[in-house]
């Protein structure tokens, strides 16, 4: 995560891919106040291997007690001595140069953490929350574990937008602020254009999961949340069979889910969010995990209708869009 740490400032200064120095509110990204900065003075920038920095002043730049020429990039090491608008002004040292990095930072010690694609709050152990990348909108967004109405009630958050969860609070920091969408994929896949292969025990203790389109297959690590996606799926089967058309398909009040299951509803919907971060971390950024489970008032279901069912090496039921076929 790379840095610049002033002497009269506590916590570190994290740089933004493209990261101006200046006077002017609310136009650059780390304000100085002095009379004698620029409304925006300089640039730092990631170049994808390493740092540049580029005096934009009238009055200079200076790293390691030279002034830079105007405009010109010049790269940055670690420990370099900066200064803004005068030579003899207070120096601000480069700390770190890694890449550029999203980052949570703790608004009560200043520590950093790394934000994942999908991220839970205020950890993984007990999570309450979760912050996640919508891949086909660019968008970050924070969601409560008990909304019974899902990612309906998910919030959009921005850039230095404050995340309060429990009695936890960070500030949101994300290093490519103008550019989230630049890497995502011309197709923009969802969950649902994926088959789901559920492989169970014969007497069910274990179930594992693949994610399968055309020739790729991924293999997911067993969890203890595959066995709910499979009790969902197996609900989305019953109704196939009995003839429902798909918007009616496989949906169960939390209740009975909770009931049969042995879940209290704040553990399911925790099951049901890991559920997410697993296939979220196991697949390309290209790929929206959101609709893995659908969700209306008090009820849920599995998103996906395309997925195979096998107890132990017998096939028990596969799907192909709105058909089924049970295995004897």
């Amino acid at each position: 995560m790379a840095c610049l740490q002033h002497p009269d400032r506590e916590q570190p200064v994290y740089l933004m891919a493209h990261h101006t120095i200046g006077r002017r509110q609310g136009a650059v990204d780390t304000r100085i106040t002095s009379a004698e900065i620029s409304g925006i003075h300089a640039a730092i920038q990631w170049t994808g291997t390493h740092w540049n920095i580029r005096d934009l002043s009238r009055n200079g730049t200076w790293v390691n007690d030279q002034q830079l020429i105007p405009a010109k990039n010049y790269q940055l090491q670690l420990g370099d001595k900066i200064a803004f608008g005068r030579a003899d002004n207070p120096l601000w040292t480069v700390e770190n140069l890694d890449a550029p990095e999203n980052l949570l930072i703790d608004l009560r010690t200043g520590e950093a953490q790394y934000l994942e694609r999908y991220h839970l709050l205020p950890d993984e152990r007990d999570p309450l929350a979760t912050l996640h990348l919508n891949p086909v909108t660019g968008q970050w967004l924070y969601e409560l574990t008990g909304n019974s109405n899902g990612s309906e009630n998910a919030r959009v958050v921005k850039h230095g937008d404050r995340i309060d969860c429990g009695r936890h609070g960070w500030q949101l920091f994300l290093a490519d602020n103008q550019g989230t969408t630049k890497e995502l994929s011309l197709e923009q896949l969802s969950i649902a254009d994926f088959k789901l292969r559920f492989i169970s025990s014969y007497h069910e203790e274990h179930v594992q999961m693949q994610l399968i389109r055309e020739k790729v297959k991924v293999p997911l690590p067993g969890r203890s949340h595959h066995y709910l996606l499979l009790y969902l799926a197996r609900a989305r089967i019953r109704d196939i069979n009995r003839g429902l058309d798909p918007e009616f398909q496989g949906w169960i009040p939390i209740q009975v889910a909770t009931q049969e299951l042995g879940l209290t509803p704040n553990s399911m919907n925790m099951q049901l969010f890991r559920a997410r971060k697993q296939i979220a971390e196991s697949l390309p950024d290209a790929i929206d995990t959101s609709s893995l489970v659908e969700r209306r008032a008090w009820e849920i279901r599995l998103g996906c209708d395309q997925f195979e069912i096998y107890k132990g090496s017998q096939l028990e039921a596969h799907t192909s869009g709105a058909e089924t076929v049970n295995e004897q």
